[in-house]
């Protein structure tokens, strides 16, 4: 957009992403810096979304230096979440367990830090543990291809315990090295541009997103475009839900009034003139492809799983769409009828009604009430997470219930009824012999009187020389009790059957 005066270069303030696997330290290390706990507002101590936080690191008694830190998720399932924090980011810190050393997420983190070609500093935490190991660490840093310094690179290192705040001093002056070395400058004069971090529903003020201004200064009126979304530059926030006005490059700001959600990662402009923006935003439209899902693809598939996802933000909507599309084979498919941002509406419930296959996915989200007495009516139960694991687990039980089968009865043995002691409605207690093979507890009964099938029973107890037992074999009498509707006689044979369930 056009400057607002003659260019202003100076230096700006930083942006640090905190990468690493997950529970190694990530939120701890930022929570000790910003001296408030966040972690205990996460769900399962784990970060499932993407936040940016201000703090200022004190450089001499007068001098104060502005960092934004991003803290990312380390689950499996946040990867587009990460990418965008390396993407937006000018710095990394990839923090390691000193207890656990180098792990997947590790070595994945340190890729999306490599493939962005981002300056980046060791941190080694929990090095205040008892199962510490900071040489091991080192080792198995430098055998998955992480050269620190001293170990063949020039990596920076520091020895961090996030709980006591022993090294994370150090850990900053080191930090603040690297940006005074990497010179990164910003236009102050220019129209405020950068990336949408989240998006998400607020819902007392409608569509909000956090962004990170990455060049220039945002006026104080007119418009914000990312996508084909439209803000009026109304109501700005810092990380605090403090008002802030005209902020900088390399500030997060939150921002409320977009006409729709913005997607997270776009880049967005700003300008003082509000009908500039909105003729972006018509011509954005105008160009957007609309993507329709061949149906074709589910037609060979054994099993098809549609599915409602909403979530409480753009970022964890991506994660679990991603985590679902994990399950998909060739004879499996995940058909996602709808997905959004914001609470489960009845619009949802009366979407999934007209499928009784269609599950509905809540994370960290609630129902509406009318949403409940919709899906009390129709006999349909939302699945509500707020830890994107958990949601995974059940996932793949509902994908391992959903697949065809074939039940192969399997001959465990045959018994010879020999008296019959007594029965009660359906509980038959009687004598045997087992003639082949062995009987067992449980299992499923045939009634054959003369060759031919009468019924079907199951053994709900035997009895070995009066002692329950779980098996009899061939040649040994027993007395079992047995449950049928068949009424059995002396001379009946019972043959115990095993009935296996084999995937097609």
């Amino acid at each position: 957009m056009s400057k607002t005066s003659e260019a202003e270069f100076v230096s700006r303030q930083p942006v640090i992403a905190v990468l690493g696997h997950v529970d190694h330290g990530k939120s701890s290390l930022l929570d000790f810096i910003r001296k408030s706990n966040i972690v205990d507002g996460e769900a399962g101590g784990i970060t499932q979304r993407i936040s940016a936080y201000e703090v200022k690191q004190k450089l001499s008694e007068k001098d104060l230096k502005s960092i934004t830190f991003l803290d990312t998720p380390g689950h499996a399932a946040f990867q587009s979440m990460r990418e965008r924090g390396a993407e937006i980011a000018d710095i990394a810190i990839l923090i390691v367990s000193a207890e656990d050393g180098v792990k997947a997420q590790t070595v994945e983190a340190w890729k999306t830090i490599d493939a962005h070609k981002l300056p980046y500093v060791v941190a080694i935490n929990k090095i205040d543990k008892p199962g510490a190991d900071i040489q091991k660490t080192k080792n198995s840093l430098v055998e998955n291809g992480i050269y620190i310094e001293g170990y063949g690179g020039d990596v920076p290192c520091v020895e961090i315990s996030a709980k006591t705040g022993q090294g994370v001093d150090f850990l900053l002056e080191t930090l603040l090295l690297l940006v005074e070395m990497n010179e990164l400058k910003a236009d102050l004069s220019t129209e405020a541009t950068g990336y949408v971090l989240e998006s998400f529903v607020d819902q007392k003020r409608g569509i909000s997103a956090t962004l990170i201004i990455k060049d220039g200064t945002l006026a104080g009126s007119g418009a914000i475009v990312a996508g084909t979304a439209l803000s009026p530059i109304r109501i700005i926030e810092d990380f605090a839900g403090r008002t802030v006005k005209n902020p900088r490059a390399g500030q997060p700001i939150k921002v409320t009034g977009f006409d729709e959600i913005p997607k997270a990662g776009a880049i967005f402009v700003s300008s003082s003139d509000k009908k500039v923006m909105e003729a972006l935003q018509s011509e954005t439209k105008s160009n957007a492809v609309q993507i329709v899902m061949d149906p074709r693809i589910y037609r060979n598939a054994k099993v098809v799983i549609p599915v409602v996802i909403k979530s409480d933000s753009l970022g964890t909507l991506d994660a679990v769409r991603m985590e679902l599309k994990k399950r998909e084979t060739d004879d499996i498919k995940i058909k996602i009828i709808a997905e959004g941002v914001g609470t489960i509406s009845e619009g949802d419930i009366m979407l999934a009604s007209s499928d009784e296959k269609t599950v509905i996915i809540g994370f960290a989200v609630k129902l509406e009430s009318k949403a409940r007495d919709q899906a009390d009516r129709f006999k349909i139960k939302p699945e509500l997470f707020d830890i994107i694991y958990k949601l995974s687990e059940w996932f793949d039980t509902l994908v391992e219930s959903r697949l065809p089968y074939e039940e192969k009865e399997v001959v465990l043995g045959t018994l010879k009824i020999l008296r019959n002691f007594s029965s009660q409605k359906d509980k038959h207690v009687i004598g045997g012999r087992v003639e082949t093979g062995k009987i067992q507890n449980n299992a499923v009964v045939k009634v054959i009187r003369r060759g031919v099938e009468l019924g079907r029973g199951r053994i709900v107890e035997l009895q070995s020389q009066k002692i329950k037992t779980d098996t009899v074999n061939e040649g040994n009498e027993c007395g079992l009790m047995v449950e049928s509707k068949v009424e059995m006689i002396p001379t009946d044979i019972l043959e115990a059957v095993l009935v296996e369930k084999l995937r097609i």
